[in-house]
């Protein structure tokens, strides 16, 4: 077993195993005194950490991301602001967690886009919270990129200043609030509570989509915590993020018992990776592969051909993640070993974007997380939906 991972798996697998929040999917939670990890762990930079779900599993863990949301609303105190952007919004549970935090005294901002703007989940919040982005609580509906000119409100996240005995909760991941998410799709939800900058820089972003016009690229800075933060749209003139990133990737020379026997691991699980762009970043990530990167990939129901057959003839491990109609909707990579000058790196990227020219033009928001513990429990979760993969169908 790689020794980084032997090091810190126990408590990756704790992660994975830990217990949802009380409450029912659909239903009235009951009060959860919400208390987060505020230092980083001792074997890496960020804190926080991620919840995943199970689509196989049981009520709880089918829909352990969503319950895990709404125990945070529910302890949002009277006062508080709660930020939620969401793609697909129909979750009752949500909402009604979001209506009661609104009723306590909370302020609560909603931006979905526009497909679900006529959903009743958003009916709902939309009579409830009105629609003046001037007053304290209301629903913001994008007709494209809040902050574009084409492309969808993609981004998911939220934000919450006070939760229990947290404050500035942040919460990024790949999930839509949606029966059909929570059931059929492997999703994940990176948390943080109790760290200032990158509360800001989400509620800076949050606020810059609430305005729902054009603006220009936002540049975010990395945290002392390690956590540095990636937004769409991007211009057309401006650069890849994801191609300036496995740009820094080298294959050899992992020190510091990162890696696999001195070459770096590189893991991606995605749900969608199609389109011009898709073809480039999957030349990238074969070329890897050949120059001795371990690269495994999980795919999920939107691959391009070309995209599969690069890939698989690149030598990148390949599976295809559906299995009894349950496929990947993570948007995320992992990378343990040589990343620009560091030869010991632990890092994770989490968030809602695909790989596909369109995720250039959406808003966007992925989240990077560094520490090998984080890098353990993202690896425990990806093996996990390895082994029930069904393997690549013949080309």
């Amino acid at each position: 077993m790689l020794a980084w991972l032997a090091a810190v798996l126990s408590s990756a697998l704790a992660v994975l195993g830990a217990a949802p929040a009380v409450d029912q999917p659909v239903g009235e939670p009951s009060p959860t005194t919400v208390v987060e990890p505020a230092e980083p762990p001792a074997d890496g930079r960020s804190p926080g950490r991620p919840v995943f779900n199970n689509p196989f599993g049981t009520p709880e863990q089918r829909y352990a991301l969503i319950r895990h949301i709404n125990a945070r609303i529910d302890a949002a105190s009277e006062g508080s602001t709660i930020r939620l952007a969401a793609y697909s919004f129909a979750m009752p549970s949500t909402a009604q967690s979001l209506i009661r935090a609104h009723e306590r005294g909370a302020e609560v901002r909603v931006v979905v886009d526009d497909h679900s703007g006529g959903w009743r989940s958003v009916g709902n919040l939309r009579r409830v919270l009105g629609t003046d982005t001037g007053a304290g609580s209301f629903v913001r509906v994008c007709h494209a990129s809040c902050r574009g000119r084409g492309g969808n409100q993609h981004a998911k996240f939220v934000t919450i200043s006070h939760a229990g005995d947290a404050e500035d909760v942040v919460m990024v991941g790949s999930m839509n609030f949606t029966t059909y998410a929570a059931s059929r799709q492997w999703q994940d939800l990176y948390t943080v509570a109790g760290d200032a900058d990158v509360y800001a820089q989400l509620v800076k972003v949050f606020d810059e989509m609430v305005r729902d016009r054009p603006q220009p690229p936002l540049e975010l800075a990395v945290t002392d915590d390690g956590f540095a933060a990636d937004v769409s749209p991007v211009t057309a003139s401006g650069v890849d993020p994801l191609l300036r990133r496995l740009g820094r990737v080298e294959c050899r020379g992992a020190t510091g018992g990162t890696g696999v026997h001195g070459r770096t691991m590189l893991r991606i699980s995605m749900h969608a990776w199609n389109g011009e762009r898709g073809i480039r970043l999957a030349r990238r990530v074969a070329r890897l592969a050949r120059q001795g990167c371990d690269v495994r990939v999980l795919a999920g129901i939107g691959f391009g051909p070309r995209v599969t057959a690069i890939l698989r003839t690149g030598g990148v491990g390949y599976r295809d993640s559906g299995r009894a109609r349950r496929h990947t909707h993570e948007k995320l990579m992992f990378l343990s070993g040589h990343f620009g000058a560091r030869t010991d790196a632990s890092y994770v990227w989490t968030g809602s974007h695909n790989w596909s020219d369109r995720s250039l033009r959406n808003d966007e928001v992925i989240l990077r997380v560094s520490g090998r513990r984080q890098v353990a429990a993202y690896h425990a979760n990806f093996a996990r939906i390895w082994r029930v993969a069904g393997p690549a169908k013949p080309g």
